[in-house]
């Protein structure tokens, strides 16, 4: 029990994950970070190559040189061959002259003397900054260069220089790469093919803010069967990157027709783009196309990678799309490769796992949760790292009711919330104080640190939605709360629309019954003592569509422990689902919502009338 652990500072975890350190405490950047650009590098490294195939230098002249600027570039040509060959930076004081000679003449250059000094520094190899004495000298002054073109420049020429800039990793860093971007995303939707994936690319990389994304999308609706499978993934790492989702219903379908075609034969690095974007982009009108998807990747699962396999895991999450082969599928690859996972992964895929609140009669998916709750004691570098997502895999846990009041108490303590938030720990979101609540609801034993109680109620403010009025705008759900309330309210005058529990966002309809006189009586006034025993609380919950697994009727994860934490705290509850109430025969309203009463109020031992 965790009683055993009398002071928390002796707790072998808690001395690992918060080891002395000041009061302010910054994250620690370990492997984890190198491990996660790694990846990152080499997503972009796979696009680059993609973006290169079967693409020429632009025509042009035969380059001219002229003595000074040839006798310049020979001498660039020695300078990088003895520092690559004999292992001397460019740094040295030795090539301060040379390298500032270099850049005062580099303003006159044409464009394959440009191209030739960009060749030379990628073959000297990296330098142990951008900043770097002398190498920083050189590359600013090609940049500069180089911007002062871009007017005069064609597309084919500006995307062919970017590539030059690319393998530098000096695309972002500079000022040239974006201003040629921005100049070519004026002109979308007259781009060929392999120009319009470029400049996506280079979209990607730079985060150039690009207005007119609905024209690249318009691009690529016309030309959709000119475009390859890696051209595609390409173009969608710049629509997800760029957090802009593609709305035309029949574009998402041809690539999810493109994507089911290259099942057997599509990259890791595609594959994991795309499903980014058709996760981001999907709605409902995508449920069958991407339950076949789902259906055809099946078999595959044991060939992609596991960051592949999370985003097919992920993937249906949105809409609420429960796959359950694929999903058993990916338990069994993930609970052999543990090791294997990130802190992130774990945090998704069991995101996932409690979201589609499944019933396997292996439990296999509780099991591979609990192994990775076991696997925590291990990534202290990760959660010291990546703390936020730390909480939200603890929380995700509790949803299947899977906790360790040890590794809770160390992510409550005061140094491991500030180091996660800073000193607003105000500004934390939902995780927290769901987490908070279920140690409160589900478990009375819990004796360790809980999050603060002042945070705690800002938190909970800033996270709910606003009890419903018809003086605001109304979503489908707030109308059926309002609904409901009205519906009741026209037999019995007591009904009020009540946030009954903190951390969860939207509010419910409470009743007091009392069994004695068999009437509901004013929840808000108090309650005399000797009525308590006949007083009976009624939550009358609006089950939305999102409060259920699709095409299941199955409740998820998230609001199945709402109705649990209802009962644990003295609430009896009807949940009202969204595809039965009445919504456009008002009339009927009165007998369908007091045929879900009446069982309750005549059962009192029935705690939940779904």
């Amino acid at each position: 029990m965790f009683s055993r652990t009398a002071s928390l500072c002796t707790s072998a975890l808690f001395r690992r994950l918060l080891p002395a350190l000041p009061t302010t405490v910054r994250p620690i950047h370990t492997t984890t970070y190198f491990a996660a650009k790694k990846f990152v590098d080499a997503e972009n490294d796979f696009a680059h190559q993609v973006i290169q195939r079967g693409i020429l230098a632009p025509s042009g002249t035969v380059p001219d040189f002229s003595a000074n600027e040839t006798e310049l570039l020979d001498q660039l040509e020695r300078v990088v061959a003895e520092c690559r060959n004999e292992g001397v930076c460019i740094s040295e004081e030795r090539f301060d002259d040379f390298a500032r000679g270099l850049a005062e003449k580099v303003p006159e250059f044409g464009y394959e003397e440009l191209v030739r000094v960009l060749n030379l520094l990628v073959e000297m190899g990296p330098t142990p900054a951008v900043d770097t004495r002398n190498y920083a000298r050189i590359w600013n002054a090609v940049d500069a260069a180089c911007l002062r073109r871009v007017p005069e420049w064609d597309t084919d020429r500006l995307l062919f220089m970017a590539d030059q800039w690319y393998p530098l990793r000096l695309a972002k860093v500079g000022r040239f790469v974006g201003k040629a971007v921005w100049k070519i995303s004026g002109k979308m939707r007259k781009l060929n093919k392999d120009q319009l994936v470029k400049t996506v690319f280079y979209i990607n990389l730079t985060r150039v803010p690009v207005e007119n994304m609905v024209d690249i999308e318009i691009n690529l609706k016309k030309n959709f069967y000119n475009f390859g499978i890696d051209d595609l993934s390409v173009l969608c790492m710049g629509f997800f990157k760029t957090m802009t989702p593609v709305r035309s219903v029949e574009l998402i379908e041809r690539i999810y027709q493109l994507t089911i075609h290259h099942a057997g034969d599509v990259q890791d690095i595609s594959l994991a783009a795309i499903l980014k974007l058709l996760r981001y982009s999907s709605r409902i009108a995508h449920a069958q196309s991407m339950e076949r998807l789902l259906s055809t990747f099946v078999p595959q699962v044991p060939r992609l990678s596991l960051f592949c396999c999370l985003h097919l895991a992920l993937l249906g999450t949105d809409i609420h799309l429960c796959h359950q082969p694929i999903l058993e599928a990916i338990i069994d690859r993930f609970s052999q490769n543990i090791k294997q996972l990130r802190l992130k992964d774990m945090e998704r895929i069991v995101f996932a796992l409690a979201h589609f609140n499944m019933d396997l009669p292996s439990q296999k998916d509780l099991n591979l949760m609990r192994a990775i709750q076991s696997e925590l004691p291990t990534r202290i570098h990760e959660i010291t790292t990546y703390p936020k997502s730390y909480l939200s895999l603890l929380n995700f846990l509790t949803l299947k009711e899977i906790y360790s009041e040890e590794l809770i108490t160390a992510a409550f303590d005061r140094r491991f919330l500030q180091m996660t938030y800073g000193r607003n720990v105000a500004g934390a979101g939902r995780e927290v104080i769901a987490l908070d609540s279920f140690l409160r609801i589900n478990a009375p034993t819990y004796s360790g640190n809980l999050f603060p109680e002042k945070p705690l109620k800002v938190v909970a403010k800033l996270t709910q939605d606003y009890v419903p009025s018809t003086e605001y705008r109304l979503t489908k759900s707030d109308r059926m709360l309002l609904e409901i309330q009205s519906t009741f309210t026209q037999r019995h005058h007591f009904a009020h629309i009540i946030h009954v529990l903190p951390h969860y966002q939207r509010p419910d309809v409470i009743a007091l019954y009392n069994e004695a006189t068999g009437a509901f009586e004013d929840v808000e006034a108090r309650c005399p003592p000797h009525e308590k025993a006949t007083l009976r609380l009624v939550a009358i919950v609006a089950g939305s569509w999102n409060c259920y697994v699709r095409d299941q009727h199955r409740f998820t994860g998230g609001f199945a422990m709402k109705l649990k934490q209802l009962a644990a705290v003295g609430y009896e509850t009807v949940v009202i689902p969204w595809h039965e109430w009445p919504t456009f025969a008002p009339e009927s309203r009165d007998g369908y919502l007091f045929d879900k009463l009446n069982p309750l109020l005549d059962n009192p031992q029935k705690n939940t009338v779904k």
